[in-house]
């Protein structure tokens, strides 16, 4: 199957009336139901691809699916966790430490774990409970493929695999995305928010917009805003990337560093708040006076390829016409050669800050996906080093905005956030 096959699979899969068993805990992130859809469409997918389970090693997977989460996964992957997820959900099991027991119990739908002790060998552990289940001569999914982070070590994973020679392994990555990719509107509510305390976070630092602040100070003044509007401590409650100064932009993914805003200077913001677990990504610009007139030209022209990008997004559209509208606009403004990554122009976004599918080029492998009510995207075709200018001295050309597919179109989530640069 490909990734439109599997999606036409679970689209209409609601979990009305799927037998999840288990208890309610005091703690769990959504109501059952929330739960009880996604367990109903990864059975259907299982039963698709003749999957007798899947085996999720990934802390986000384990939240998504079951609620559980851990300060733990702070700490270098020695006390993994495991999700084993068969077709019937009765037989679905989690294995933890035995730290973890209380909160296995309170944060998740199910009933038991299979824990072991500090001094015992986790991956028999999920080894064991493989076979217990009966699963360890089955098909079984794992998260093998490009862009996967299993809490594990490679040398674990290996013996893990290795652990279970009567199995299929075979991987679940692109299942497991059709899966995440369709939120359901109590995913969506939290991504609105944390566009919402994003947009905040943006607002109160360009207000305070002045020489001499740093782009800690910056990124310190949006953060508390944040944190006074409703944001909520967390494992990680933001990520944030404030640049300023010809010399910083070819830093576009390095955090900010004591570097003082003067006049005339781009100052780039980037990221977003994570409320609950789902992320806001978006970018804006501002300046004290005015850009070089080059580089208000270039900033204009990153505004119309973003609006293009939008207007060929909606249900039924590939993604690909995305990329080409976007493309269409730097081209015609001489920039087309310039872009950070000519072959994709925004991603998927939830949980993980990028998630599949990805906006991309015609022919690209995600280009052919269809758009379709409930996948969140964020689009920023971007600009850099035109000209010539391959140490991006001339700035960062990219506005970037966050939108959620809906049955009759688009809506912009951060289309209370004026695109313009702003000007203090």
């Amino acid at each position: 199957m490909d990734f439109n096959q599997m999606l036409d699979a679970i689209e209409k899969v609601d979990g009305i009336g799927f037998d999840l068993p288990g208890g309610d805990g005091r703690w769990l992130e959504f109501p059952r139901a929330e739960y009880a859809r996604r367990y109903a469409r990864a059975s259907t997918l299982m039963e698709e691809l003749g999957l007798d389970a899947l085996v999720c090693l990934q802390p986000v997977l384990l939240r998504w699916f079951t609620g559980f989460r851990t300060w733990l996964w702070v700490l270098p992957p020695l006390l993994p966790a495991a999700a084993i997820l068969p077709r019937d959900p009765a037989g679905a099991s989690l294995v933890g430490t035995v730290v973890e027991r209380g909160g296995l119990h309170e944060t998740t739908w199910l009933d038991s774990a299979r824990l072991y002790g500090l001094d015992e060998d986790p991956i028999e552990s999920i080894a064991r409970t493989i076979g217990d289940l009966g699963l360890d001569a089955g098909r079984l999914g794992f998260e093998l493929g490009r862009g996967q982070r299993p809490y594990i070590s490679p040398l674990d994973h290996r013996a893990l695999l290795d652990a279970l020679p009567r199995a299929e392994i075979v991987d679940a990555s692109e299942p497991l995305a059709a899966l995440r990719a369709l939120k359901s509107d109590a995913e969506i509510a939290r991504i609105r928010e944390a566009v919402r305390l994003t947009v905040v976070g943006y607002t109160a630092a360009f207000d305070a917009l002045r020489p001499g602040l740093t782009e800690i100070d910056l990124t310190r003044i949006a953060t508390h805003a944040m944190l006074d509007a409703g944001a909520r401590p967390a494992i990680e409650p933001a990520t944030l990337i404030f640049l300023t100064g010809a010399e910083r932009y070819r830093q576009v993914v390095q955090p900010a560093v004591d570097r003082a805003v003067q006049p005339g200077e781009q100052v780039w913001f980037d990221g977003g708040c994570v409320y609950e677990g789902y992320r806001a990504d978006f970018m804006r610009s501002a300046v004290i006076g005015r850009l070089p007139d080059r580089s208000e030209r270039w900033y204009r022209v990153a505004i119309e390829s973003t609006e293009a990008a939008l207007g060929a997004m909606g249900p039924g559209r590939p993604l690909g016409d995305a990329w080409t509208a976007a493309q269409r606009v730097l081209d015609a403004g001489g920039v087309g050669q310039s872009t950070l990554i000519p072959a994709m122009t925004g991603h998927g976004i939830g949980l993980d800050h990028w998630e599949p599918p990805l906006v991309s080029q015609p022919g690209t492998p995600w280009s052919e996906v269809v758009a379709r009510p409930g996948m969140v995207f964020s689009v920023e075709p971007t600009i850099v080093g035109p000209d010539g200018d391959d140490q991006w001295r001339a700035g960062l050309f990219v506005i970037e905005d966050q939108l959620v597919v809906t049955a009759d179109g688009i809506e912009v989530l951060t289309g209370s956030m004026p695109r313009e640069l702003v000007r203090r």
